[in-house]
């Protein structure tokens, strides 16, 4: 890959299978408030991105808004950090140094060799499966878990191509990271995506050692996914995974073609988290052709 900077674009050589492109604008608190720790999540998310679809990143860019290379510095700082732990390069994008305010976007151009993970392709009988590092802690005061930024690099990286291995294997049929709406969040996401009911049983869900169940069901993890999975594949993806340790991976729900929304249980109590007829992002189920 030609990564040197100063052409108008970066020359990506050609790949065999499909591109995938992510983009995503960080937060203008968050920039304003840990411009380092913005800097690192702009790249972490979008990898996060590229992984959920059974892909492996190719090349970063990204475009930065700021009043001086001062603001910026720490912008940069982070990218860069997060660009060496998961051996990303970041190859150009574009830079406004008399901008009134300080902003980021980032966006990653992955490839997937395999079959992709789809949110959309997930069917009746999957079941709901629970991949995330659970050695980490939660980042100050933001409902951010961090299990990455003091993690060794080959251990994030070995994580991160997991999921285009379960991909590649057939033991994943589609797959959501856990964004912003956390667990809970992100299965409504993934049930509007595909057009299937979501059933959660909260008892089986791994929590960290005193961490409250609410904050865990409801963080943004470094490295956490919502998987679909035949159950005649379950045992094959916790063989997969035996050799992460630090990784939990738990069946903790359910697709169904009988119910719409998300439905969560626990002692033996269901309550409707969303009933599925209220657009979330807008983006529903694909009629077959």
């Amino acid at each position: 890959m030609d990564s040197r900077l100063g052409d108008d674009a970066a020359v990506v050589p050609a790949q065999s299978g499909s591109l995938l492109l992510a983009c995503e604008g960080m937060h203008p608190e968050l920039v304003n408030d840990d411009p380092w720790f913005a800097g690192w999540s702009g790249v972490l998310v979008n990898l996060s991105d590229i992984a959920a679809m059974g892909g492996r990143p190719l090349a970063l860019v990204n475009s930065v808004w700021s009043a001086g290379e001062q603001a910026v510095a720490p912008l940069l700082a982070g990218m860069r950090f997060a660009c060496d732990k998961f051996s990303i390069p970041m190859v150009g994008g574009h830079t406004n140094s008399q901008s009134p305010y300080t902003a980021l976007s980032v966006a990653v151009l992955g490839v997937a060799e395999g079959p992709v993970l789809s949110a959309r392709a997930a069917q009746s009988g999957d079941l709901l499966v629970l991949l995330i590092d659970g050695d980490g802690s939660f980042y100050r005061h933001y409902p951010f878990w961090d299990a990455a930024t003091t993690a060794e690099p080959a251990r994030l990286q070995s994580q991160l191509a997991l999921l285009p291995r379960l991909a590649h294997a057939g033991i994943a049929r589609a797959a959501k990271d856990i964004s912003m709406g956390g667990l809970v969040g992100t299965a409504a996401m993934f049930a509007e995506a595909c057009g299937l009911g979501i059933r959660i049983d909260l008892d089986a869900i791994p929590c960290p050692p005193e961490i409250d169940e609410l904050a865990w069901l409801s963080c943004f993890p470094s490295f956490g996914f919502l998987l679909a999975v035949c159950s005649g594949e379950l045992n094959s993806l916790q063989k997969m995974v035996s050799g992460h340790p630090n990784l939990i991976c738990a069946s903790i729900g359910s697709f169904e073609a009988d119910c719409r929304g998300v439905d969560l249980r626990q002692n033996e109590q269901t309550q409707q988290l969303w009933d599925g007829t209220t657009s979330l992002t807008g983006f529903g189920a694909v009629a077959s052709p």
